[in-house]
């Protein structure tokens, strides 16, 4: 037997009135984005929360039920239903999809390392003081792997340490050197599902190409030009030096073979000069 929600109900009624309302609200702008809010931090949600506001936008954080019924009175969006099997919220924006994707990077918070982290880069604590006396935190430092010592009643890093590489995962006596030291090696940003213009859906992946599209095609423009080069296949952009090269070996021939002609006459006639005198001076000898 199917459950039928009783609309009389307080809750229920409050439930159906932001459906109403952000399904509305939603066609007041261009552009609809979701986010992850797992593992986001309060702190850095509402200083979001903010600054889309700031920019006309509003962000939306409502329950699974609620958010489920706004994307399916949404044709494409209705396909999205199932990313709401964990928190997200919604914000409505006129910015485009690939705008927002690159405020979410340019608004990223540094934490701490924690346990279970696993350096995404080498971590490496540069030479040294630091603001702490003598004591336990010297010995912390050192079974991070920290070289250390004192120096002027404060702790010094003597030497560049690399306190973890790429890909390893952090042990607690790292964490808790890299904690002492206030070195915070992780970024926190939100993550971005999906941005939608009203026509097409965009996952971050697709978003994301635009960081390198620019070295991309100037490395692709690089190579077809070498290509083309190489099998000497005219093109508009490579025919200026198809063409040098020929005149160049062509009139690298006609040197080679003394053949006359308007290119290699000068060179022959000097070349032919220059014998004459060294034939002429091994005469007078």
């Amino acid at each position: 037997m199917a459950y039928k929600a009783d609309t009389n109900r307080k809750s229920v009624k409050k439930k159906m009135e932001q459906v109403q309302t952000a399904v509305a609200d939603m066609k007041k702008y261009k552009t609809v984005i979701m986010l992850d809010l797992r593992k986001l931090p309060d702190a850095l949600l509402q200083s979001l929360r903010r600054k889309v506001r700031q920019d006309g936008g509003q962000m939306l954080v409502l329950k699974k039920p609620v958010v489920s019924r706004v994307l399916q009175a949404n044709k494409k969006l209705s396909a999205k239903v199932s990313e709401c099997d964990k928190p997200v919220a919604l914000i409505y924006t006129n910015k485009s999809a690939y705008e927002m994707n690159t405020f979410f990077k340019q608004h990223k918070k540094k934490r701490a390392a924690k346990i279970g982290d696993v350096a995404l880069a080498d971590i490496i604590v540069p030479e040294g003081e630091t603001d702490l006396p003598p004591g336990p935190a010297l010995s912390e430092l050192k079974a991070g792997g920290l070289n250390v010592q004192i120096k002027g009643g404060k702790i010094v890093v003597a030497k560049e340490s690399k306190v973890a590489k790429a890909g390893e995962k952090l042990t607690v006596p790292k964490i808790k050197a890299l904690q002492t030291l206030n070195v915070m090696p992780f970024e926190i940003m939100a993550n971005m599902i999906f941005g939608y213009d009203g026509e097409y859906i965009y996952a971050r992946e697709l978003l994301d190409m635009g960081d390198t599209i620019n070295t991309d095609l100037a490395s692709g423009l690089s190579q077809a030009m070498n290509l083309s080069l190489n099998v000497s296949y005219p093109t508009g952009q490579n025919i200026k030096v198809l063409l040098g090269e020929a005149v160049r070996q062509s009139l690298n021939l006609s040197l080679n073979a003394s053949i006359y002609s308007s290119s290699s006459m000068e060179q022959l006639l000097s070349s032919a000069v220059r014998q004459g005198m060294a034939l002429e001076s091994l005469g007078k000898k």
